[in-house]
């Protein structure tokens, strides 16, 4: 069972993960931890972009650390119940949405500006990496000064970052290496 590890929720439980999600592998509570000990002050405020959801952790934990609002973006139905019935259960419709749509064809769409996205795809899928990336940046998503916070499997080789972003940092913890990027401030 996940835990909420710092802010408003802490020590809160996270629903229970529907059985049977092939290529679920929520981030746990030490990876987390690495992710907001490294970003700290730059959650308070943010508007935030879970592009990969599955379990929501990750914006979850951002919302409880004071970010302002999250979108999570996820495309398995069943997922999709759980995220709607997680953020209801910690009160949180008022400081999110929940979008049911492919990650990819969502960012084709007119873009939203956000200050933080977690980029966590299946670690199978290496191809959404960068695709999610491009996407990105092309699009505007991006604030000026952004941070993406990539998450991958140590095996999972994803190629070079699309100009824009520039990596800061690189951390491992077990087989997840993660990738701290930061948005040029010229747009």
């Amino acid at each position: 069972m996940q835990r909420i590890v710092a802010g408003e929720f802490k020590g809160r439980r996270l629903l229970a993960l529907p059985r049977g999600q092939e290529g679920l592998r929520p981030s746990s509570s030490r990876v987390r931890g690495a992710i907001f000990d490294r970003l700290q002050s730059e959650v308070v405020g943010a508007r935030v972009l879970d592009l990969f959801a599955g379990s929501g952790a990750l914006a979850i934990e951002a919302l409880s650390r004071g970010a302002a609002f999250a979108t999570l973006v996820e495309r398995a139905p069943a997922l999709q119940r759980h995220l709607r019935r997680q953020l209801e259960t910690l009160d949180l419709g008022q400081r999110s949405e929940l979008v049911a749509r492919d990650a990819l064809s969502w960012l084709r769409a007119p873009a939203q500006r956000f200050d933080l996205v977690f980029l966590d795809p299946p670690y199978a899928q290496t191809e959404l990496y960068g695709q999610s990336l491009a996407a990105l940046v092309e699009g505007g998503w991006l604030a000026p000064e952004a941070v993406v916070v990539v998450e991958r499997g140590q095996r999972a080789g994803i190629g070079s970052w699309p100009a824009g972003l520039v990596e800061e940092l690189e951390r491992r913890h077990g087989d997840c290496v993660l990738h701290f990027l930061r948005a040029s401030a010229a747009d």
